[in-house]
């Protein structure tokens, strides 16, 4: 995986991140990947303003992979102490598990997402979660005509 370019988001707004999400991909020429990432950046940004600390901060960066699909990783970053992805993913899987007290919109990133995950350090906790194209970079843009 290889990082090509990096975006930041409109911190605190999910509708501006949606919307420097969707111009990016189109950029990018992965417009395919639009509604599931703005999808998972709306549910992560709502978990940071939920349950973190300000400030809070989302950014999307470009991957190349080995396969030759290209895709992106999403990630919002906020102060707060953070989640276990781990200890929420074995919740779900546990026989008495429920989504009732919450964790359906991770639930949901997790299903959309090619891979999903979280990082604490000393200013806070990222969650992140990446995408990849249906697209390979070989494949011709089928707009350019």
């Amino acid at each position: 995986m290889s990082t090509r370019a990096a975006v930041s988001l409109a911190p605190g707004c999910a509708t501006g991140a949606r919307e420097a999400i969707r111009r990016q991909l189109a950029w990018w020429r992965l417009e395919d990947l639009g509604d599931d990432a703005t999808l998972i950046v709306s549910e992560l940004l709502s978990n940071a303003v939920r349950h973190g600390r300000p400030p809070w901060r989302a950014r999307m960066w470009l991957k190349g992979g080995e396969s030759g699909r290209r895709g992106v990783r999403l990630e919002v970053h906020d102060a707060g102490a953070g989640v276990d992805i781990e200890r929420i993913r074995a919740r779900w899987r546990h026989p008495s598990g429920s989504l009732l007290g919450g964790g359906r919109g991770l639930f949901i990133v997790d299903t959309l997402a090619s891979a999903l995950g979280n990082e604490r350090s000393g200013h806070g906790h990222t969650v992140w979660a990446e995408l990849e194209s249906a697209r390979t970079s070989a494949e011709p843009d089928p707009d350019a005509a």
